[in-house]
Order: structure tokens, then C-alpha cells, then sequence
């Protein structure tokens, strides 16, 4: 359970229970509709390989993934950028090359998303001191190394075309072109620098200091200090800062804490605590659903450490409270890198990328519930309060008839893990499902046909009903939600 300790009360959790059964065929015309209390995982494609970061492009819609090879993966490397259809699932474009340090194209990890090009397209980390940029349609990304101190954060610059960078106690301003990385201008900060948030509308940058505990805002104007600093509590280092430009709220990940702080004020705002054996390790911001979506990863080493389950939770920007609309993410610890979320305009999808299973997790917005149908004029009408034919409370409540529904058997998208074409899970880590490089299935699958040897997950209606899903023997596995309150 994820605990607000400056922002309110105790919210309820949203548990995840796993149940194995025998499956081959769902159960044709069960058309129930979505839960409606939490986000559903839809897919999990293994089509990326190993995912390091992710941004959903805001202009083109396309998913980005920075992805490294997958341990054990047979045929070559899985590293690259991959671009992604965010509705169907397809990878649409894989790029391998990137310029390397001596400056020949190399195949290398795209390790960071340093922000969107205009248009389409992404500038990416490769390497220790290497800077690229490529879209969708590029056979190779373009752009160069620079000599000296290694890039430890990178985020796209609020001048247009540039990247802001930190380098030991260097901030640089960098532009990239064809075969070169040039840097444009350099401040030199009083410790060395961390993470960075930057807001290219009003042009100010703000970068962690971590030696001081601070967060320090520079203008883009001038790339000097303006004077506005925020002061840090007691706690562990800042590993990522996320802007809310909208709300004016700076996002920090903290070790075991996430904290909210208000750009205004200078205060902290929020402040939530991991469940045991869990650390933060990414946040999307949403604007337009008001929404912020934070991936918790566990690091332990269950049962000793951890439970080996993570969290994906949703936050409300303007409560700064915690929506209880998240779920879990079995599978998805720190041991192999850190997660990463991204979330399409409006929130309707989410997607989790975790480098310890080479996967990508989607999940969808909750569909509200439906309304319920008017009376048609051939229906009964029912007796007036002053009808004496009406029946009185010592009447009794009529029983239910048989065709009445059952509030237990209410529809809940249930995601299964189809069965690969060797019989293994489809989404295990090394090679596995891993080693596939494009396709993937679509993310808009309507549960209804076989279960086949995909490779990819399907879904099926939960009132298919269990003794439906009994009737042959391919065995699957069922994630059905369980909602829980403290």
C-alpha cells in the first residue's frame, strides 16, 4: 500500500490475485465490459528488447522505446530504438545504428530518451558521451560524441533543437547534427550536477543537487542561476525529477519516497512511501486527464527481501492524492535496471517498460460504467407509493429470477499469458519471446476465438466463467483484480 504522509488520508490498494487454470478456447459471446475501479493490463509484448526508457512522442502519438539486448538472445543484438504503434502494438521502425565513439555506426543501447524532436522523433543517450537523434523511418540515428566527462543526465532544451546536459559539475547546452555533438554554452554548478526537469515554454531548467540537497533553477535565457533554489528534507539522493509545468509541481524520486514539491512555495506538497522492499522509479505526467502515473519497482529478493511484485500507481495532479486506480507488476524489480512509464494524452494507455523481464507492459483507462436503460413503453410500470395494489413492507422482496444478473459475475477484462509455440510462457526473460524483433499483436483485442500459439498475450471475458476455461488443456495464466480497503 502506497501511504500519502503530507497529502491525506490512507488510500486502499489494489491487489493483483494469480490463478492457474486449464484453457484452450474462450467461451464464445460473453461481451461483459472492462472493470471500472483500476487500470487493466491489456498486452505484454516482448518485441523491444530490453527497454530502458520510454516517451510517447506528444506530436506523433508513436511510442519510443531505448532498449538494450536481452541476456541469451541468440541471432544478435536486440539493442537499438524502437518505434511503436501505441494502439496496435506493431513495432513500425527498428533502429540499430548509432554513431559510435570513434564515429563508424555501431549497433549500441538507445540508454536515454533525452526528449521529442518537432514533429516526430527522439534525441537519445548512446554510450557514455554520445548524443543522437532519429524519427520513424530512419534506417540509422545521426549525430556524434563529445570528448572528456561522461553524460550522466540528459533532457531536451527549452531552446528548440537543443540538449541540456550534465556532465560532473557541468550543465551544457548542446545542439546535434549529421556526424557531430557541439556544445553551445557551459555553467559551471557548485557540486556536481543530478537529474534534470526542464520547462521549454518559460525556458528555466532545474537541476538536482545532490551534494547540497537542493533543487536549483537555471534561465535558459542567460544559462546562469537565477537565485531560486528549493531545500531537500533528510532522505536518499534524487534519482529522476519530473515537471508538472501545468501545476508548477516538481516531481523527485527519492529512493523509497516519491515527493511532490510546489515550484511557488519552495515546500514540499506531497509525499508518498513504498510498500516494503519497493523504490521508485519513474513518473509521467499527464496534463489533460490530470493524472501522474509512478512505476514502483521491488528490489528484493523474495522472500527474504521482497515480494518480487512492483506497482504502477496513478496520482490526482491537483489533489496530489492517490487515485487507488493503479495495479500491480509481478516481475518487474531493480535487479537488471531501472523501469520506466510513459502515457498517451488523456491517459488512456500506459505503458511500463521493465528491463529485469524485457517487456512492455500496456495497460488501458478504466471504462465507465455504463448507464442503465430507460423503461421502454411495453415494459411494466411500476406502482405508484399511493397504489394500494402496491405491496407493503411486510410483503417480503420478491426473489430474483433466474435471468437476473449476478452483481458477483460483473465484467473485468482479464488478461492471459498465451502459451508459445514451445510451450513456454510467452513473456519470460532471455531469449524466450524476447528474441522476436518486429510485430507484436494488437493491443485492442476483443477476447472472443481460439487461444492460439501467439507468442503475444490475448484476453479473455471473465464471464467466459471458469468451467469454460476448464474444458480443454492448454494451461494459462489469469490476472483477475481484487480490490481491498484499509
Amino acid at each position: 500500500m502506497l501511504r500519502p504522509r503530507a497529502a491525506g488520508a490512507l488510500v486502499g490498494i489494489t491487489a493483483v490475485v494469480l490463478t492457474a487454470v486449464v484453457v484452450s478456447t474462450p467461451a464464445v459471446g460473453a461481451d461483459d465490459p472492462p472493470g471500472t475501479e483500476g487500470y487493466e493490463q491489456t498486452a505484454r509484448l516482448t518485441t523491444v528488447g530490453k527497454p530502458l526508457d520510454l516517451l510517447v512522442h506528444p506530436e506523433s502519438g508513436k511510442l519510443y522505446v531505448g532498449s538494450d539486448t536481452v541476456a541469451g538472445t541468440t541471432g544478435g543484438s536486440l539493442a537499438g530504438v524502437y518505434v511503436v504503434d501505441p494502439a496496435a502494438g506493431n513495432v513500425l521502425n527498428w533502429v540499430k545504428t548509432s554513431p559510435g565513439s570513434t564515429g563508424a555506426p555501431a549497433q549500441l543501447p538507445g540508454k536515454r530518451l533525452a526528449g521529442p524532436l518537432p514533429g516526430d522523433g527522439v534525441h537519445y543517450l548512446v554510450g557514455l558521451r554520445g548524443i543522437a537523434a532519429v524519427k520513424d523511418g530512419d534506417a540509422a540515428g545521426r549525430g556524434g560524441w563529445l570528448t572528456g566527462t561522461t553524460i550522466t543526465q540528459a533532457k531536451a532544451g527549452a531552446k528548440a533543437g537543443t540538449v541540456v546536459v550534465v556532465r560532473g559539475t557541468k550543465l551544457e547546452e548542446v545542439t546535434v547534427g549529421e556526424t557531430s555533438v557541439a556544445v553551445e554554452r557551459s555553467l559551471t554548478l557548485p557540486a556536481a550536477g543530478g537529474p534534470l526537469a526542464v520547462d521549454t515554454a518559460a525556458g528555466q531548467i532545474w537541476v538536482t543537487d545532490n551534494t547540497n540537497s537542493v533543487l536549483r533553477r537555471v534561465s535558459s535565457a542567460d544559462f546562469t542561476p537565477d537565485g531560486k533554489e528549493i531545500a531537500l528534507g533528510a532522505g536518499a539522493a534524487v534519482s529522476f525529477l519530473e515537471w508538472d509545468t501545468g501545476r508548477g509541481v516538481l516531481w523527485a524520486g527519492r529512493g523509497t519516497v516519491l515527493e511532490a514539491y510546489d515550484i511557488a512555495t519552495g515546500k514540499l506538497a506531497a509525499s508518498f512511501d513504498a510498500k516494503p522492499g519497493d523504490t521508485i522509479a519513474d513518473v509521467a505526467v499527464d496534463p489533460r486527464s490530470d493524472r501522474a502515473f509512478a512505476v514502483w519497482q521491488d528490489w528484493g529478493n523474495p522472500p527474504e527481501e521482497g515480494d518480487g511484485v512492483g506497482q504502477l500507481a496513478v496520482y490526482d495532479t491537483a489533489t496530489l492524492k492517490d487515485l487507488d486506480m493503479g495495479a500491480e507488476l509481478p516481475g518487474v524489480n531493480g535487479q537488471l535496471g531501472s523501469s520506466s512509464v510513459a502515457v498517451t494524452p488523456g491517459g488512456d494507455s500506459v505503458f511500463v517498460g521493465s528491463p529485469s523481464d524485457a517487456s512492455l507492459t500496456v495497460f488501458r483507462a478504466p471504462v465507465p460504467p455504463s448507464p442503465s436503460e430507460s423503461p421502454t413503453p411495453s415494459d411494466p410500470e411500476s406502482p405508484s407509493p399511493s397504489d394500494p395494489t402496491s405491496p407493503s413492507p411486510s410483503d417480503g422482496t420478491p426473489e430474483p429470477s433466474p435471468g437476473d444478473s449476478d452483481p458477483s459475475a460483473s465484467g473485468t477484462t482479464v488478461p492471459v499469458d498465451g502459451p508459445s509455440a514451445d510451450g513456454d510462457s510467452a513473456g519470460g526473460t532471455g531469449g524466450g519471446g524476447a528474441q522476436t524483433t518486429t510485430g507484436g499483436g494488437s493491443l485492442d483485442t476483443t477476447g472472443d476465438g481460439s487461444l492460439a500459439s501467439t507468442g503475444t498475450d490475448v484476453l479473455l471475458p471473465a464471464a467466459a466463467g471458469t468451467a469454460a476455461l476448464l474444458a480443454t488443456g492448454t494451461a494459462a495464466v489469469l490476472w483477475r483484480r481484487r480490490r481491498a480497503t484499509t
